[in-house]
C-alpha cells in the first residue's frame, strides 16, 4: 500500500468492507471483478491520487471483507460506503460484476452518480437473446468455466486457475498474469463457490430492461481478446443508455487496465477530461 491511501473497514449488516480512500479532488470509485479483488487496482490508485480522491474496496468475500452469511445487497453496501465517505457523484468504475452493480447502482439511486466508466460490464437480466448467435455465443465460455469448476471440486485450484487464465485472462503476462494467479487463489472460495453470492438481492427490476432511464455520461471499453460475447453485451448497453459510447481495445482481454494499462489510462484520462465539473 502506498502513503496516499489509508485502508479501513466499515461496519455493513452482516459483515464489514475492506476499503482504501486516498487523494483529493474528483471522486472516483474502483470497483473490482468477480475473478479479482481491490489488488487488481494497485498501479492505478497510486497514480489517480495524485489528482482524484479515489476509493477502491473489496466486495463481500473478497480481499479484506467479510464473506455474506445472510441476504445482503451490494447496491446497498455501496452506498453505505459512499454515505460514510460523504463522496458526491463519483465517477464510477465498474469492471465486470463491478459494471453490473455500478448500473444497478445508477438506477437504484441515479443522483448518487456522476458517471460510469465500465469495462466489458455485466449487468442484470443479463440473456442469450441479446447478443448476435444466442447461447451458442456463450459456448467456449461455459466450457472452460465448467471445466474451472470441475478442477475446484477436485481440488486442483491451479488446473482450476488456468482454465480462468484462457478464459478472462488470455493476454496477461508477467508481474500482472501473478498478480491474477494470486488474487484467483486468495479468493477461490467466492469466485468457484459463490460463498457470498448466493445471499446477494437485488432491489427493482433488472437493468437490461431499463437501460433508458440511465442519463450520466456512460463510456465503455472492452478488449478485443476477452471473451467473444463481452463486445456484443457492450454494444448492447450502448444502444440501450443515451449518449454511450463503445471502445474497443487491441489486445486487451477482461483485466482489461492488467492486460492494457496504457489504454486504461488514456481512455480514463479522456473520459475524466470531457465531464462536467463534479458537484461538491
Amino acid at each position: 500500500m502506498n502513503d496516499l491511501a489509508v485502508t479501513k473497514t466499515l461496519d455493513v449488516p452482516g459483515g464489514k468492507l475492506s476499503f482504501d480512500e486516498g487523494g483529493k479532488g474528483r471522486p472516483i470509485v474502483l470497483l473490482h471483478e468477480g475473478i479479482a479483488d481491490r489488488r487488481m487496482w494497485d498501479r492505478e490508485f497510486s497514480i489517480l491520487a495524485h489528482d482524484h480522491r479515489v476509493v477502491r474496496y473489496d466486495l463481500r468475500g473478497y480481499g479484506g471483507s467479510t464473506p455474506a452469511t445472510s441476504e445482503y445487497s451490494p447496491v446497498r453496501d455501496l452506498v453505505a460506503l459512499l454515505d460514510h465517505l460523504a463522496v458526491t457523484r463519483p465517477l464510477i468504475v465498474g469492471p465486470s460484476v463491478g459494471g453490473k452493480i455500478a448500473l444497478d447502482l445508477t438506477l437504484a439511486n441515479p443522483e448518487r452518480v456522476g458517471a460510469l466508466l465500465l469495462i466489458a460490464p455485466g449487468y442484470s437480466g443479463m440473456d442469450y437473446d441479446h447478443v448476435p448467435g444466442g447461447k451458442a455465443t456463450f459456448e467456449r465460455d461455459e466450457r472452460l468455466s465448467q471445466a474451472a469448476a470441475d478442477a475446484w471440486a477436485a481440488g486442483k485450484l491451479e488446473e482450476a486457475t488456468e482454465h480462468l487464465r484462457q478464459l478472462w485472462a488470455s493476454s496477461l503476462t508477467g508481474g500482472a498474469l501473478e498478480l491474477f494467479r494470486t488474487m484467483v487463489r486468495d479468493n477461490a472460495k467466492e469466485i468457484f463457490e459463490e460463498r457470498s453470492g448466493r445471499y446477494e438481492t437485488r432491489e427493482g427490476a433488472p437493468a437490461a430492461a431499463r437501460l433508458k432511464e440511465i442519463r450520466v455520461p456512460t463510456r465503455i471499453l472492452v478488449g478485443d481478446r476477452d471473451n467473444p460475447a463481452m463486445p456484443h453485451c457492450a454494444n448492447f448497453l450502448a444502444r440501450g443508455i443515451a449518449g454511450a459510447k463503445v471502445e474497443l481495445v487491441p489486445g486487451a482481454d477482461h483485466l482489461l487496465n492488467l492486460s492494457r494499462p496504457g489504454a486504461f489510462d488514456t481512455a480514463l484520462r479522456e473520459f475524466v477530461e470531457g465531464l462536467p465539473n463534479p458537484r461538491e
